[in-house]
């Protein structure tokens, strides 16, 4: 039986995904971090390990098609080194994209439309008849607005004004120097300035939780983080001239579980593009790859 093998190499982990011609996962294999820019060496090591242990019960001979999706990919200066490594381990063809390639088109079905990201950073990207458009993905120091470090760096950012004002500390305040073991708001420095965007983004449920209660900065805080998205997102509709009924697709857990930042996005979206279709569901970035190697091998 004929297969193509999807790819997705993150910062954290690489999956690989067996489907067979009409999409049906057939097996899948997980392995170590997939981004060439943390490890380029053990990177590569962790993306063959996961294609060939996702391969182990197949005939090697059938592999029609092996897409490959890297997160920072289109930050390496010499690919050669990881094309020559899949070249070497398989007998296949193969392409090698950005993850935010593959990501789209597995929410899209390869099909044009806008995918929008927030997880620990936030990104929109677009593809029209073949062009394709971004907007954000800056990172946290020039951009990143509505991701789960963008918002929980505002709640950090409030804890210093109640500080310099002399206020009585939020609920809020309270429980964040609570977990991170402060007594005042002078220690969060402690933290902000030796911790990871994923340390810093990992406070944003709390934020979530307090805005349940009814804590109105928290409330603002989510409804303003779907505004920005809105406008990212909108960037890049305005920028590939996508019709009214444009479709966009949403992935990444701020945008996919917080009901009130998805509320908010979908609210200012629909006040400039009110046809338009948005696509909540959450898929694995390798059926994109799928949807991208039938477009190669034509089936």
């Amino acid at each position: 039986m004929d297969y193509i093998i999807g790819v997705d190499g993150g910062g954290t982990k690489t999956e690989a995904v067996a489907y067979d011609l009409y999409g049906n996962k057939l097996n899948e294999a997980k392995s170590g971090f997939g981004n060439l820019l943390i490890d380029e060496e053990k990177a590569i090591v962790n993306i063959i390990q996961a294609i060939q242990d996702c391969i182990e019960p197949f005939d090697k001979r059938n592999c029609r098609y092996i897409c490959i999706g890297l997160a920072g990919f289109g930050g390496v200066e010499n690919p050669s080194n990881i094309n020559n490594a899949i070249k070497e381990a398989f007998d296949a063809p193969f392409t090698i994209f950005n993850d935010g390639v593959i990501a789209h088109a597995a929410s899209l079905k390869g099909q044009d439309g806008i995918l929008t990201i927030s997880g620990t950073g936030s990104v929109s990207f677009g593809i029209k008849n073949g062009v394709e458009r971004m907007a954000g993905g800056w990172g946290h120091l020039l951009g990143d607005e509505g991701s789960g470090y963008w918002i929980a760096m505002q709640a950090f950012i409030k804890m210093t004004d109640e500080e310099d004002r002399g206020l009585p500390y939020s609920p809020l305040t309270e429980e964040v120097l609570s977990v991170l073991g402060y007594n005042h708001a002078s220690g969060i420095k402690k933290f902000i300035y030796k911790a990871s965007k994923t340390d810093i983004a990992a406070f944003a449920p709390i934020i979530v939780k307090h805005a349940h209660f009814g804590d109105a900065f928290a409330l603002s805080l989510l409804e303003n983080a779907g505004f920005h998205l809105a406008k990212t997102t909108l960037n890049v509709s305005d920028t590939l001239n996508f019709p009214q009924n444009v479709t966009i697709a949403i992935k990444g857990s701020i945008l996919t579980n917080i009901e009130i930042v998805q509320d908010s996005f979908v609210k200012h979206l629909k006040q400039s593009k009110p046809e338009a279709n948005i696509i909540t569901e959450e898929v694995s970035s390798t059926l994109g790859c799928y949807y991208l190697a039938l477009k190669v091998i034509g089936t």
